[in-house]
């Protein structure tokens, strides 16, 4: 856009040049007697303001365009986690949805709906600080389980199992589950199988799931009658 404007300048440069040295021919003819030099100077100043005037043009156009703004990669994923923020489900949306589309705050709500379904106490942990651990359940027994929910599509590796193994410690529990909605590295089943820790993956969460989720249709539908 800038190069159109700076040779569209120099297009009316050179018009008016040409009108201005014209203009200039037709006066000194017209009037005897004018020294030779005043056509020079005409020649002259018909240069110097034509190009005044045409550098003023490309001015005035550019300060009328409003540049437009550059829409960044950050800036898109930005907006778009403020729109999914802005969007919070409810619970029975949860407990309905496609696994692939929940969130990770999502998932780990529908983990806590159904261990709380299940008959276990639950305490949502989450967020900072929380070494691994995201929700802590205490069954009828009376002890805790560290639980980790990972909503992933790529594998849980063994930096996850090591990690929730300090989080266990750190949170007093007895036991400790990783349940993810994809699958695990062999690294991670190792650690897992040498520090007793419980791997759900992502085929055995889904059979609990949606087994949970046609006996609460069930019981929507018994209510209902």
């Amino acid at each position: 856009m800038a190069r159109t404007y700076d040779s569209e300048g120099k297009q009316l440069a050179y018009f008016l040049r040409g009108i201005f040295i014209l203009g200039g021919l037709i006066i000194y003819f017209k009037v005897p007697g004018l020294h030779w030099g005043f056509y020079f100077g005409i020649v002259i100043g018909a240069v110097i303001i034509a190009e005044i005037l045409g550098l003023l043009w490309v001015n005035k156009r550019r300060s009328t365009v409003k540049p437009k703004k550059k829409t960044t990669a950050k800036k898109v994923v930005a907006e778009r986690q403020v729109a999914s923020s802005s969007k919070k489900l409810t619970d029975q949306q949860i407990i309905q949805a496609n696994l692939d589309t929940l969130s990770g705050t999502d998932f780990e709500r529908l983990m806590e709906l159904y261990y709380t379904d299940q008959g276990y106490q639950v305490e949502r942990v989450g967020g900072a600080g929380d070494h691994e651990v995201d929700l802590i359940i205490r069954g009828k027994e009376g002890y805790k389980i560290a639980v980790q929910c990972k909503r992933w599509k790529k594998d849980v590796g063994n930096d996850i199992v090591l990690r929730l193994k300090s989080g266990k410690q750190v949170h007093g529990c007895y036991d400790a589950w990783i349940v993810t909605t994809s699958h695990f590295t062999r690294s991670a089943k190792e650690a897992a199988e040498r520090l007793n820790i419980k791997l759900i993956n992502g085929v055995a969460i889904r059979d609990k799931l949606d087994r949970w989720r046609k006996a609460d249709q069930g019981k929507m539908r018994r209510t209902k009658i």
